[in-house]
């Protein structure tokens, strides 16, 4: 036990979308669609959490009226068992929501320029330029702050990328069972998260740069001159 701890105190890789994109693929049929099973897999389970999330915080703290007596307990139960999984995987999937929100990006910036379509049947389409603005808004920022974790070489996914990614995503969802008003708290405090843990990593990466030039200085003045 104490040692699954540690390693989740330890920086975990992180997987990769598609790791042989732009690389020559050289895997057998079955191992190609094996990995296809494995990916539906890892897709159905993922929905099912996040579901298992959302049905937790949307009825929080009236659970008891939505799961009968024992319905406040039910709702935390969701949403703890909820939690530990999305940080125990969190390597696994913390390229997700920059990858939601790439598509997303050029989509609110057209409704941005375009404007509202107030006869659309879709309720997206008649979204005003101001609510565009802060979806677009929302989705550089997350793009930005989770940059690292896209490509064919993401950066490592540390402890406390694991707590950012997760309330993340459960502050995201509590924003969308509340009724919107602003500022909206839980997606800001969920942005702060990626924030700092960007910052850290940033941080980090600072450290290890300097600490790298200073053993290079020291093994140039060391060298014996010719």
């Amino acid at each position: 036990m104490l040692r699954f701890f540690r390693r989740l105190l330890q920086p975990a890789p992180t997987f990769p979308l598609d790791p042989y994109r732009w690389r020559h693929d050289n895997r057998t049929t079955g191992e190609k669609v094996l990995s296809g099973v494995r990916l539906g897999v890892g897709l159905v389970a993922g929905f099912l959490v996040v579901v298992l999330a959302f049905g937790g915080l949307s009825t929080l703290p009236v659970g008891a009226h939505a799961y009968g007596r024992y319905g406040l307990l039910v709702s935390w139960g969701m949403l703890c068992f909820a939690s530990i999984i999305m940080f125990w995987t969190a390597n696994r999937w913390a390229f997700v929501p920059g990858f939601f929100c790439f598509p997303a990006l050029f989509k609110t910036l057209a409704m941005f320029l375009v404007g509202p379509n107030p006869s659309s049947p879709n309720a997206a389409y008649r979204m005003t330029r101001t609510e565009a603005a802060e979806l677009l808004a929302v989705c550089v920022v997350v793009i930005a702050l989770t940059w690292r974790f896209v490509g064919n070489r993401p950066e490592p996914t540390t402890f406390i990328d694991r707590i950012a990614l997760t309330f993340f995503v459960l502050a995201t969802l509590k924003q969308m069972v509340i009724a919107y008003k602003w500022p909206p708290s839980p997606l800001i405090s969920g942005l702060s998260a990626l924030l700092i843990a960007w910052c850290v990593y940033r941080w980090q990466r600072r450290g290890r740069r300097g600490k790298y030039h200073h053993v290079s200085s020291r093994t140039f003045e060391t060298l014996p001159e010719s």
